[in-house]
């Protein structure tokens, strides 16, 4: 329908005029008197709203315009375009159905709705300018160079004209298109995934219908997801896996042998990426700890086809029970996967650590090991706590005080620790039959503080080497968002010392909220003043675990930089060159960072789908929930028992009329003074689960 509409801007225009001219003077000097003696067809207007206006002075206003955004490049008095001004951009959505065009450099360029064409939400497209208006820029989409996603998710509305009309799911815009009747049977209301052509029809643009099915399947719901962010497909034969045994062989020589080093995994119930192992040795009054890392280097060599790809994913998505793994599963799951009772490749780490929680000693060692056993975190868990002696519980008790100590040191250091559980999502025959908090386990910590551990020695040893590599980094909290927190600490009651180190400050609030009905929030508003933590070549240090020292070192498997730093750190024991500079890990910090943000955005939207399938059922019915953030749209509220979140949207408040003051986390009755914030319980109906929009609505009771 975009395409058969008519223009916004008038064509007669003088803007118009002269963009249309300047495409047609690429290589010619102009000023803005020879672009008005070529615009002979001007007159001077005559209706009362453009009396005043000079076209001398709004042509030389268009060119001053067109410089300041690079453009247009000044000489002396005339003006010539710019050879470097890409037309190039990416498009983004908005719900109204209107765009814009990002810029490389940040800057945006509006676009209407029926001059995007057939591009879609995160197209790369080229562009021109269409008009100028009230002191801003337009463009027009002139070409998609690339898909952001070859598939989308639509919903069947109804026939028409021997064929179909649908609109986008999972697509700002409310974008309806058109496609021919399929060969498979189909139904009105079912869900589609779709290729949409660059073909345009007087109904919307031109799509494939590829497979349709039941909006209550949950089994497409993963399939969903991954359509919905263009998570990448399936990996296909690379070249340089086609004989591992013989990789294996030539790495093998030279390698410590940890084969007689009692030696455990500690994983999920479902997992077969088995990144990590671990393995203790008392030595003194200090334990000796060995930290064994898949060794995926040895297979994936720099600026092969496999690792131009792993980097592309930057990461392995984890939807629900479904893996899009960055690696082909021929290493994830087989020959880098830390299995028990087989020989595997490794870069190990061994810590010599005192009674204190302090490292004394350090190494790092390509290794061959062979696992003993494989725990799940319960098993683990119900080793530890359960009657009975054994060697691997005597092991595990170990690791415990171990942990311990590192943990209480760390929390001393600055370490800031959020108690937010992660969701665990219960099925039934495929179905979702609940969505729980996940419980916290003794085995979580012993891991957890085992691969801090290493992460924060492979970073101190680069670093006093001086070899580029690649940091985590997270940056102290902002000053504003740091006011912000301590004034809604305020609002609870509960006191900030500013004299204190802000992390130590920080979980003293956390501790002091533990147990009582705000604790939730508390560390939800907390995490949500953090600044995101992100991958660069400066150790720049992590603020959240209050370490001076911290990279990724220990799951090279699922995240690039892991693979990057197990480089550098080959070569630093190799006393070879640096495999990378600054500028290339910059680069490739940049790149990952972007692919993690889509991973954690993928899989909560997996959560919030399968939150939608739980509660549409339960649509009338009333829940606790508590407020966990305001906006201009509503109060944000979660069910007290579940990692559960909705809305409460502001037209509900029919008592009243509301204003939200997001500065306070206050919303206010204007007329009666109710007041909501940030922390209130509330009793609250289910209005709606909408499962096209992944979204529930809630109404105060």
């Amino acid at each position: 329908m975009r395409n058969y509409r008519k223009k916004f801007t008038s064509t007669n225009s003088t803007t118009n005029k002269v963009l249309e001219l300047l495409k047609k003077s690429q290589n010619d000097e102009f000023s803005a008197e020879k672009l008005l003696s070529r615009l002979s067809d001007i007159k001077k207007r005559n209706n009362k709203k453009h009396r005043n206006r000079n076209p001398f002075e709004e042509i030389n206003h268009l060119l001053a315009a067109l410089h300041g955004i690079g453009y247009l490049i000044k000489k002396k008095n005339n003006y010539i375009i710019n050879p470097e001004f890409i037309c190039r951009g990416k498009i983004k959505f908005f719900g109204s159905g209107s765009a814009c065009v990002l810029l490389d450099d940040g800057y945006e360029l509006p676009v209407r709705k029926e001059d995007a064409g057939s591009a879609q939400n995160g197209d790369a497209v080229m562009f021109e300018i269409s008009d100028y208006h009230k002191g801003q820029f337009y463009a027009r989409v002139t070409a998609v160079q690339t898909r952001s996603k070859e598939r989308h998710l639509a919903r069947i509305d109804r026939p028409h004209m021997q064929g179909l009309m649908l609109t986008l799911l999972d697509t700002p815009g409310n974008i309806r298109v058109w496609a021919p009747l399929p060969r498979f049977p189909i139904n009105t209301g079912y869900y589609a995934f779709i290729a949409i052509s660059d073909e345009a029809t007087p109904w919307g643009q031109k799509c494939e219908i590829q497979e349709a099915f039941p909006p209550d399947d949950e089994s497409y719901d993963a399939q969903r997801i991954i359509v919905k962010h263009g998570l990448p497909d399936t990996h296909k034969r690379y070249r340089e896996l086609q004989n591992i045994d013989a990789i294996i062989q030539n790495e093998l020589p030279g390698r410590k042998d940890y084969r007689n080093l009692y030696t455990i995994t500690i994983d999920g119930e479902s997992a077969k990426d088995f990144d990590d192992a671990i393995s203790l040795e008392d030595e003194g009054s200090c334990v000796r700890l060995y930290v064994h890392i898949a060794d995926v280097s040895s297979f994936v060599k720099k600026g092969s086809p496999l690792d131009k790809e792993a980097l592309i994913r930057g990461n392995s998505y984890y939807i629900g029970n479904r893996v899009v793994p960055m690696l082909p599963e021929i290493l994830s799951n087989e020959y880098c996967s830390l299995k028990a009772g087989v020989d595997r490749l490794t870069l190990s780490a061994e810590l010599l650590i005192d009674e204190k929680g302090v490292l004394q000693k350090m190494s790092f060692h390509r290794g061959v090991i062979n696992v003993n056993r494989r725990l799940t975190y319960n098993e683990a868990d119900a080793i530890l706590t359960g009657k009975g002696k054994s060697e691997i519980k005597n092991l595990l008790q170990k690791f415990d005080a171990l942990t311990l100590r590192l943990k209480q040191m760390r929390m001393n250091r600055g370490r800031v620790d959020l108690n937010i559980p992660n969701e665990e999502i219960i099925y039934d025959n495929g179905r979702t039959a609940d969505i729980l908090f996940g419980k916290r386990l003794i085995s979580h910590r012993i891991i957890e503080e085992c691969m801090l551990s290493a992460n924060e020695a492979a970073s101190k040893i680069l670093r006093e080497a001086g070899m580029p590599t690649l940091y985590r980094i997270h940056e102290t909290i902002s000053e504003e968002k740091l006011s912000a927190l301590i004034s809604f600490f305020r609002t609870l009651g509960l006191r900030f010392d500013t004299k204190a180190p802000v992390g130590v400050a920080l979980q003293h609030i956390i501790d002091a909220a533990a147990g009582r009905e705000y604790e939730q929030v508390v560390n939800l508003i907390s995490l949500r003043s953090f600044m995101q933590a992100y991958y660069g070549s400066e150790p720049v240090g992590h603020f959240g675990l209050g370490f001076r020292d911290y990279t990724h070192f220990t799951s090279p498997i699922r995240r690039y930089p892991d693979l990057v730093v197990h480089r550098c750190i080959k070569a630093l024991l190799d006393g070879s060159r640096p495999p990378y500079n600054a500028a290339a890990l910059d680069e490739i910090g940049e790149k990952t960072s972007a692919t993690e943000r889509v991973q954690m955005k993928a899989e909560r939207d997996y959560v919030k789908l399968k939150a939608c399938r739980l509660m549409n059922p339960k649509r009338g019915e009333q829940f606790d929930v508590v407020v966990t953030s305001v906006s201009r749209l509503g109060l944000n509220a979660g069910l007290i028992d579940r990692p559960i979140e909705g809305m409460v949207p502001l037209w509900t408040l029919t008592d009243d009329y509301y204003l939200v003051n997001e500065d306070e986390f206050t919303v206010v009755g204007k007329r009666l003074g109710r007041r909501f914030r940030i922390g209130d319980k509330l009793r609250a109906v289910l209005l709606n689960a909408d499962i096209d929009t992944m979204h529930l609505d809630f109404k105060i009771v």
